[in-house]
């Protein structure tokens, strides 16, 4: 966190920020669909006639007012082949040929890596198949690609299906923004929901697991919906009585973390401790991980974010790992780093270091066993520049 000279808290740095690459007219390639920049002469014949399988134009009443002749066709194609912002995309069947559909990148803020999906069209082909999916999928994968920090998705708050597909997708609802839009003179409130960069690795790998091939039995159901793909990632990342800590947990993490700190030579401070670790919760600036049995916390670790500039690319500090007294030689400690090693890699993190004191054996002997190498080439150097 940065501090102003009267410390208040201005914002967590950003290392190395260079902004985000702007969107380009590239051809997005998946299994079930490909995403092409959008040209009239190649996509706008077949986008059409996919589109009036709508016959009662229900699908459009979120979006605009539906095209009822040629030239209002032409016009609205015209549009979307030289916009830049929006910039559009045909969703090409990979089986047929035909365009089914239409997305596009828009309200493009690459200096602040921010960008949002929107102009959705998706015909009565596209709807509720798996190209619908990949399709978003593969947006979310170049946007990321990128290099942006933000994906966004906005729509109007009555419109209860795209807020449905935006939770199943893996978004974060942010709020409702009242009177955001006047639109054919009607009032709109609109519905925020986002994506960060730090929420894609776990988001991908749920999306990759519902897209596989094995997901899909020999008919074309899925096996497994994408909400019980999250909740089997979920499972296996972080095992039995393993959680991310909460506010709720600040009395009895405190404890422990002050417990910690007598661990290695400091003197107790409960208040100290308290302090610390509910700015850690509040400010999430930290990864802090409890092992829970019975309501009660039998130990803790904390993963702190930093980056290797030789692999150019995040690597995170396990600074702290802590188990109760009364419970320790009983799979805790193993647990909380099993634990950590999996979130990490669901974040997409290169590597974890840690360090400890010299004579704690028990804690070596914890760490080979579960595969960690003692660092043999290099020497780490402290500068203190406080009491």
């Amino acid at each position: 966190m940065h501090y102003d000279a009267f410390q208040q808290p201005l914002g967590a740095p950003v290392a190395g920020w260079p902004g985000a690459c702007p969107p380009q007219k590239v051809t997005l390639q998946g299994h079930h669909c490909r995403l092409e920049p959008f040209e009239r002469t190649r996509h706008g014949d077949s986008l059409r006639a996919a589109l009036e399988l709508d016959r009662d134009g229900r699908d459009w009443a979120y979006l605009m007012p539906r095209p009822q002749s040629d030239a209002d066709w032409a016009a609205w194609f015209a549009m979307m082949e030289s916009s830049s912002d929006p910039l559009f995309f045909a969703i090409v069947d990979n089986a047929s040929g035909d365009v089914i559909g239409s997305c596009s990148y828009l309200r493009i803020d690459a200096a602040n890596g921010v960008i949002e999906v929107g102009w959705l069209r998706f015909s009565p082909r596209l709807q509720r198949t798996v190209a619908a999916t990949e399709a978003m999928y593969l947006m979310m994968k170049q946007a990321f690609d990128w290099g942006y920090r933000r994906y966004e998705w906005k729509c109007n708050s009555l419109n209860a299906p795209s807020m449905r597909a935006a939770e199943r997708l893996g978004f974060t609802f942010e709020g409702i923004f009242r009177q955001a839009r006047v639109n054919w003179g009607l009032n709109r409130d609109t519905a925020w929901f986002s994506l960060l960069d730090s929420e894609w690795p776990a988001n991908r790998a749920v999306l990759e697991a519902w897209l596989d091939a094995a997901n899909f039995d020999t008919g074309g159901q899925q096996r497994h919906s994408l909400d019980q793909c999250r909740r089997q990632q979920a499972a296996t990342t972080l095992p039995d009585g393993i959680r991310a800590a909460t506010l709720a947990d600040l009395p009895q993490l405190a404890a422990l973390f002050d417990a910690y700190r007598r661990f290695y030579g400091k003197q107790g401070d409960a208040p100290t401790s308290h302090d610390f670790i509910r700015q850690r919760l509040i400010r999430a600036d930290s990864h802090v991980l409890v092992y829970q049995q019975q309501g009660q916390l039998l130990g803790f670790t904390q993963l702190l974010p930093q980056f290797s500039s030789v692999l150019a690319a995040p690597v995170w500090l396990l600074n702290d790992l802590y188990v109760a007294e009364a419970a320790r030689q009983r799979g805790v400690g193993q647990a909380l780093l099993q634990a950590a090693a999996a979130l990490a890699r669901q974040h997409g993190v290169q590597r974890l270091d840690l360090v400890t004191a010299v004579d704690n054996h028990t804690a070596q002997a914890l760490y080979a066993a579960q595969g960690w190498q003692r660092d043999q080439r290099f020497y780490r150097y402290q500068l203190a520049l406080g009491d």
